[in-house]
């Protein structure tokens, strides 16, 4: 995998619900910084479990991701990217049920079987107030 193909291959695994082929896209040691939950795992188990959960959690819903602003740089066996990444429910009618805006950091691992994400960071921006984090889209 080319850290290019992240992206399609998250779009992908969110929208049929492949929690195989997301946790197949990072590294087991991974070191993940969520904005849901646990906030920070360092364990490959506890993110496969994550991803589980979520996926499990969305019924009949299906999750249509769409990435924007994507910027990737490696060298040698070390790479990164940024992304703005949307997530939108969508209802078995085809309805937008809820929905949100996030940023997203990646750091890349060249492996034997291609780009491994080994850390993840998602963010929202915060108010001016810091109350609350604006995910509205």
């Amino acid at each position: 995998m080319e850290i290019k193909d992240f992206f399609t291959r998250y779009q992908q695994a969110a929208w049929y619900k492949d929690a195989a082929a997301m946790i197949a896209l990072y590294d087991p040691q991974a070191v993940i910084f969520d904005m849901w939950d646990e906030g920070y795992q360092r364990d490959g188990s506890a993110w496969a479990a994550s991803i589980r959960d979520w996926f499990g959690g969305l019924g009949d819903e299906k999750v249509r991701v769409e990435f924007e602003m994507i910027d990737i740089h490696h060298a040698g066996v070390v790479g990164f990217a940024s992304a703005l990444v949307k997530y939108q429910a969508i209802a078995p009618d085809g309805a937008v049920v809820r929905g949100m805006k996030n940023r997203m950091t990646l750091g890349f691992a060249k492996r034997e079987d291609g780009w491994k994400v080994t850390h993840q960071h998602t963010s929202a921006p915060v108010s001016s107030n810091g109350l609350m984090a604006i995910l509205d889209i």
